[in-house]
């Protein structure tokens, strides 16, 4: 699929004039794109949106739950970055998951993406990376890399069901607990 075919703007003469205040940090980077979507889920919809101020405690909470997951103290200073794209997934009105991108001259960089565990095998983190790489292809994203752990087998089959392919591997990149990192990229 062409970059830019999977999610559109609508017109700027279709757009409702916003009635709240003027949007912060991450979303002034979204370049008149649609803000949100959902996906299809069993129990109910998932909608997938850039990350907000008010998202980071829900967002910290969720990567408590990982050994070297995100304070919200480095949440909150990611997301005023620059070049930062975070993104969010809700499920049942939850925040149910999260990803971390930085963006620097066409290519993306995958730091994080994290599902909260009531919600973990239900497609939430494929709908959220789904619809961030479309978001990150029409802010002039090329291609996105990542790197994982040798030995998370789940995130590597995952991130090859969304065309990844592994470009390297850095060994004892990781030290708690000692592993390789697998480097991969995918074109969009």
């Amino acid at each position: 699929m062409v970059c830019g075919q999977r999610l559109t703007a609508p017109p700027a003469s279709a757009r409702p004039a916003p009635a709240a205040p003027a949007m912060k940090d991450n979303e002034k980077r979204t370049n008149d794109m649609q803000q949100e979507t959902t996906a299809p889920r069993e129990a109910g919809p998932i909608l997938c949106r850039f990350m907000r101020e008010t998202d980071v405690p829900a967002c910290a909470a969720i990567e408590a739950c990982a050994d070297d997951g995100w304070s919200e103290a480095a949440l909150r200073e990611e997301l005023a970055q620059e070049n930062a794209r975070l993104f969010v997934a809700e499920a049942e009105g939850k925040v149910a998951g999260l990803a971390v991108f930085q963006l620097v001259c066409g290519e993306a960089s995958l730091y994080a993406v994290s599902t909260a565990p009531a919600f973990r095998r239900q497609g939430v983190a494929r709908a959220l990376l789904s619809w961030a790489f479309a978001a990150l292809c029409l802010q002039g994203a090329q291609d996105v890399f990542l790197e994982v752990r040798a030995q998370n087998s789940a995130a590597q089959a995952l991130y090859r069901s969304l065309g990844f392919v592994q470009t390297g591997l850095r060994r004892n990149f990781y030290a708690t607990p000692a592993d390789d990192a697998v480097l991969m990229q995918k074109t969009l």
